[in-house]
């Protein structure tokens, strides 16, 4: 039962309910028509559908034959398991990342209704997160990161409510969602919620909760046998697999500015407190609700984070953390924020309820019209840019090329991309397209069977031989990294040496 003076009028709470399942809608076309983009997403999916082609369930595939060593597997199983029940396209690959992300709207909307005893907070707080552009991308994209703040949304959000109900099922939940961010990310989920956990007992003196009310025992059995057995498979699969994994994806890559052993792409070398940026554009234009909370009001900061059992403090130190961890980190990407959303959300919700208790009522608070609207417009432009992407910015797919390829291939033709692997054209083909740096398996492919359509950025083929050059018609160019070439129907003998 919500309590007298927290609820929203129907007119407000009516709209925040149409606010986030317009965002879900508008997520979920992206998810059925958004083509898939290179490099992170088209990898993530290619690598799912050949794991479903190999039956290799184990060590993903980042070739055939390539194990991929650099994630744990489960995303990737989840888009596989989709691949496999549904075919290799757009919905079969995305569709339980987008189911996952609705566990963490659940999540979210959970805590809030427990936090704030009501339900039109965990409206709030579900729509908040939603319509943060970061989470709002991620929610329905292959890549691995949507299941790393599954996991560790579930830990703490359930090690929170393990100690406020007493519930020893909330505190198996935690260990749940350490299995999971073990699986989807690896070690980086203890790191993640462990300091905060820590901190938050430290400051609350919660000890003698902390050793009652969580199944520690049983809760870390349950943790290893979901978890660990897939390390020592893939460690006995793929030797080398754990030195690789521990080592270097954990300390090296975040130490190391252009980090040179990656073997799957390249660093990403940013200046140092990047993500802070990343954070900013991440939940723009929601961040402006922190402006309700005056400079004058941290006055008042110990009572404001302590009351409700130290529910703000728990809150700022999930938010913070994550931010604060890797401040250092010379080598991010964009995502890197994600983990902190469900709390920075959350955290926005505590001001939309403070502003429904208080009276007079403050004219600047998160659900401002200004910033619906704002929101809303992002997300819309984020729709029509998914439609136009083709047409606007084609080197982020190849999918364009392909459906031209197909449109004139025969059952003896072959596509191959010189010089640059596109794995959303691996994915749309199937496996079928191929990639080459060398110019003798190039000529080697010009003599075959069938016709070969060559697929190749308009410097590399200048820098072909003439002979080569001319056994080939050009069929149409999208962006500046992909042009598709039709081989001739008289091909000369060719070899490498030739001038």
């Amino acid at each position: 039962m919500e309590k007298p003076g927290l609820t929203f009028d129907n007119k407000s709470h009516r709209w925040v309910v149409l606010f986030l399942g317009g965002l879900v809608l508008c997520r979920l076309l992206l998810l059925l028509f958004a083509p898939m983009c290179d490099p992170s997403e088209a990898r993530y999916a290619e690598m799912s559908r050949m794991m479903v082609q190999s039956g290799d369930w184990v060590t993903p595939q980042f070739a055939p034959g390539v194990p991929f060593w650099a994630k744990p597997p489960l995303s990737m199983w989840a888009s596989a398991a989709g691949i496999a029940c549904f075919g290799p396209n757009h919905f079969g690959a995305r569709i339980f990342t987008f189911l996952a992300a609705l566990g963490v709207l659940v999540l979210v909307a959970r805590a809030a209704r427990h936090e704030f005893q009501s339900n039109a907070m965990g409206w709030v707080a579900a729509a908040l997160l939603m319509a943060s552009p970061l989470f709002y991308y991620c929610s329905a994209a292959v890549m691995t990161d949507l299941f790393l703040v599954l996991g560790t949304t579930l830990t703490m959000v359930a090690f929170r409510l393990a100690l406020e109900q007493n519930s020893r099922s909330w505190g198996y939940g935690f260990f749940l969602g350490l299995a999971v961010g073990l699986l989807a990310k690896g070690p980086l989920t203890l790191v993640l919620a462990g300091p905060p956990i820590f901190v938050y007992c430290l400051c609350t003196c919660q000890w003698r909760h902390l050793w009652q009310r969580i199944p520690w025992l049983t809760g870390t059995l349950l943790m290893s046998l979901l978890a660990v057995p897939w390390y020592l498979l893939a460690e006995n699969h793929t030797p080398g697999f754990l030195d690789y994994f521990i080592v270097g994806e954990h300390i090296r890559r975040f130490t190391v500015a252009a980090w040179a052993g990656d073997k799957y792409g390249s660093a990403h070398s940013k200046p140092i407190g990047t993500i802070w940026l990343f954070a900013l554009l991440a939940t723009f234009p929601w961040c402006f609700g922190l402006l309700a909370t005056p400079l004058r009001q941290w006055r008042n900061f110990r009572s404001w984070a302590m009351a409700a059992n130290g529910r703000c403090l728990y809150l700022l130190l999930w938010a913070l953390w994550p931010l604060v961890f890797f401040t250092p980190a010379r080598n991010i990407i964009v995502t890197y924020p994600l983990p902190a959303l469900p709390a920075i959300a959350l955290l926005l919700t505590e001001i939309c309820w403070r502003r429904s208790v208080q009276s007079p009522t403050p004219r600047w608070y998160p659900l401002h019209p200004v910033l619906l609207s704002l929101g809303g417009g992002v997300m819309l432009l984020s729709l029509l840019f998914a439609f136009a992407t083709p047409q606007i910015a084609p080197g982020f797919t190849e999918r364009e090329l392909v459906r031209c390829y197909h449109a004139r291939c025969t059952p003896n033709d072959s596509l191959l991309y010189f010089k640059k692997r596109k794995f959303s054209a691996e994915f749309y083909t199937r496996g079928q397209a191929g990639t080459t740096d060398s110019l003798d398996v190039l000529c080697q492919r010009m003599q075959g069977p069938g016709k070969l359509f060559l697929a190749i950025d308009a410097r590399h083929f200048s820098q072909l031989p003439d002979a080569v050059q001319v056994g080939f018609t050009l069929l149409g160019h999208w962006g500046k990294q992909s042009e598709l070439y039709l081989q001739r129907d008289a091909t000369p003998h060719l070899t490498t040496d030739q001038p």
